[in-house]
């Protein structure tokens, strides 16, 4: 098992107890290579909104509202603007942990 497979079983298993179809989404979509910029994000999200993306967030744009952001990795450029904006970056399974039930999570793709 890939440490990618790991991950993915991790959130699946989540999503099996919890019942939470955001994460089962989530699953289905990281079979695909998704990228965002961060000024993408912006223009579609708002203050304190909790984003997962199931790919990886670049740093093109600019973002000044403070989000929490799960994603399966980050730019260095991405994980600096989203920090500057006060907003919060972690690896997607995180993100599972800390809100299992998905609650409010909405995801975006690129």
């Amino acid at each position: 098992m890939t440490f990618n497979d790991y991950r993915i079983e991790s959130i699946k298993r989540v999503a099996r107890k919890t019942h939470a179809k955001v994460w089962t989404n989530i699953v289905q979509k990281l079979e695909h290579n998704h990228e965002i910029n961060v000024g993408s994000l912006s223009k579609v999200t708002k203050n304190g909104d909790v984003i997962a993306v199931p790919g990886k967030v670049l740093g093109a744009g600019v973002i000044e509202h403070s989000i929490t952001i799960g994603a399966v990795s980050f730019s260095e450029t991405a994980k600096v603007k989203i920090k500057s904006a006060g907003g919060t970056f972690m690896l997607i399974e995180k993100l599972v942990e800390n809100n299992p039930e998905g609650k409010g999570v909405k995801i975006f793709v690129g």
